[in-house]
């Protein structure tokens, strides 16, 4: 039998967080300094957005380094679930700059700014570029939940900085400044479900919830048909870390099967492991008409 894997990290992300840490601590800068030459609401939130980026690839790489480390005698699993931390604190944070944006720029429409369109036009067009080269370039390498929720921030700035460009040509036609503003809400709530999307998804791994795409019924139906058993029960299925889903069950065999019960547990564990992906299975025999378990 094909051994399955025990590891909990699926290779390191390192080298794209660094990357992501380095171009959008340069995109930050671009627009925190155009938005104050331009007098652009749009540029500033866009470029307060981009705070929330720098500190989440941060975070990210920071976990991405924990998640590395080995189990201990504290931690037996290891300490994957930094991740998994790192990305529930980045969809958050995001959300919250979301909300910010949206306040912002209802205050702005009692209170409309003339803006520099040329600068905002440029600025956000040079985001965009970086952005969308950092999301193809994040989105080619390893698929943790850690870097989808930078991914997710990085789509949202992409996704302003196209609405700062949309802004500043409307204004640069019409010269309606209460554009700046409209445009700003309509980006944010455009950005909201990609945030949700991580959020709702590290909630599920912390809560031990069943990994998303995996039919526990299907789990059981495979076991049933597959293997010499009469009954699953006792079925808990969660993940351990991004990736790492683990299992426990019992499995009701006749008295004449306990003879063959390592061997049913163990190709209980390569069908878990092959159909499943099951990392981390605990099987456990009990007998329908004896008292003998093992």
């Amino acid at each position: 039998m094909q051994a399955h894997d025990h590891s909990h990290n699926r290779g390191s992300s390192i080298p794209q967080l660094r990357i992501a840490l380095a171009v959008t601590f340069l995109i930050l800068t671009f627009e925190a300094l155009g938005g104050f030459f331009a007098h652009s609401l749009a540029l500033l939130t866009d470029a307060a957005h981009m705070l929330t980026d720098v500190g989440a690839a941060a975070l990210a790489l920071w976990a991405a380094g924990m998640a590395k480390r080995g189990p201990d005698k504290k931690r037996t699993y290891g300490y994957g679930r930094a991740t998994i931390l790192a990305a529930l604190a980045n969809a958050t944070a995001l959300l919250l700059i979301v909300g910010v944006i949206v306040y912002e720029a209802i205050l702005r429409f009692s209170r409309p700014e003339a803006v520099d369109s040329t600068i905002m036009m440029a600025i956000g067009a040079a985001s965009i570029i970086l952005n969308v080269a950092l999301g193809w370039y994040l989105s080619r390498g390893e698929s943790t939940l850690n870097v989808r929720a930078v991914i997710a921030h990085v789509a949202g700035d992409a996704v302003i900085s196209g609405a700062v460009v949309v802004a500043a040509i409307a204004i640069l036609f019409t010269r309606v400044a209460a554009i700046d503003p409209a445009v700003s809400i309509l980006a944010a709530i455009l950005v909201i479900r990609s945030a949700w999307d991580v959020l709702r998804e590290s909630l599920n791994v912390l809560l031990e919830g069943v990994p998303q795409g995996l039919d526990v019924d299907a789990m059981r139906s495979s076991l049933r048909r597959n293997l010499p058993i009469e009954d699953v029960h006792d079925v808990h299925v969660w993940c351990v870390t991004d990736g790492g889903v683990a299992t426990s069950l019992h499995l009701r065999v006749a008295k004449a099967q306990l003879e063959g019960a390592p061997d049913i547990v163990s190709r209980a564990k390569e069908l878990l492991h092959h159909e499943f992906d099951v990392t981390h299975a605990t099987v456990e025999i009990e007998c329908t008409d004896c008292a003998a378990a093992c």
